[in-house]
């Protein structure tokens, strides 16, 4: 009987849970790029596969980030960027709308920021919001390029959809480093054969100078031997 009341508390100290989440990069129009982020935790589950989380603990995770115009604008003369927002919003499961908790602008005269955190503590039905939105200079600039990232943290225990998150964002990272990678191999390429071509010029260039001066040299002997016949010729006479 104990042993049964033990393992019927082991289980109820479980519940169905799940997170929920979405990231998309967008072009607001007028030289506007935004990156939102929401992160959604639900006891209850959206009705995939199941997950478990302690049901007496919050679920806790935290947005990392990084933003750095100084650096952009540096790398990127062309397309300069004014400035960029980064806005962290909770919506809590009662409350009628998203409650700002933090909100910084970020220009080139800033220091760049990397791996910088804010640490959320979300409940059922919880929300995490991040949004990063970029002014740039040139007001038809549409690329979806921005001075900024961000991630979603999620070191909860046993949560499977935060290892599923987890494991997305690394493969992107992974793509986003085998992609330099391969830039990286491009342009190291293009810089050797540019040097082979330059070699190969100037080395021509060089066979060039030496046939020149060959010919000069044979053309001053012919007139120095012609100079000498026309000296002797006088002297003769």
């Amino acid at each position: 009987m104990i042993g049964i009341f033990c393992i019927l508390t082991l289980f109820l100290n479980f519940v169905n849970a799940e997170t929920d989440f979405y990231q998309v990069k967008n072009f607001k129009g007028n030289g506007t790029i935004e990156n939102r982020l929401t992160y959604t935790y639900s006891k209850g589950g959206f009705g995939i596969a199941n997950d478990y989380v302690l049901a007496n603990d919050p679920f806790e995770a935290y947005l990392q980030y990084d933003i750095y115009p100084k650096t952009f604008n540096l790398n990127n003369p062309n397309s300069k960027v004014d400035y960029c927002n980064l806005k962290i919003q909770v919506w809590r499961k009662m409350e009628a709308s998203a409650v700002t908790v933090f909100e910084q602008n970020y220009t080139d005269k800033d220091e760049d920021i990397f791996h910088a955190q804010y640490f959320f503590r979300l409940f059922d039905g919880d929300q995490a919001i991040g949004v990063e939105t970029c002014y740039f200079q040139d007001k038809n600039f549409h690329e979806l390029l921005l001075p900024s990232e961000m991630v979603m943290v999620t070191p909860t225990t046993e949560c499977k959809s935060c290892q599923y998150y987890l494991w997305t964002t690394q493969e992107a990272d992974i793509v986003k480093t085998q992609t330099i990678g391969n830039n990286v191999v491009t342009i190291s390429n293009y810089i050797q054969k540019l040097v082979v071509l330059n070699f190969e010029i100037i080395l021509a260039l060089f066979w060039i100078f030496l046939i020149l001066m060959l010919f000069v040299g044979v053309g001053l002997i012919f007139i120095a031997i012609y100079w000498l016949y026309l000296y002797l010729s006088r002297i003769a006479r």
